[in-house]
């Protein structure tokens, strides 16, 4: 079982108070991804 379901199963038996946490995390991880693939764009361009 990957990381991932883990963590899916275990946030669907918190409470609903942790799910604007939940959505948080995964917008920043969201955000760090994006950020990345602009700069390895960036890098591709320059050379």
């Amino acid at each position: 079982m990957e990381e991932r379901d883990i963590v899916r199963q275990f946030l669907r038996v918190m409470p609903s108070k942790f799910d604007a946490l939940t959505f948080l995390d995964e917008m920043i991880g969201s955000l760090t991804v994006h950020e990345l693939r602009l700069k390895e764009c960036e890098s591709r361009e320059e050379e």
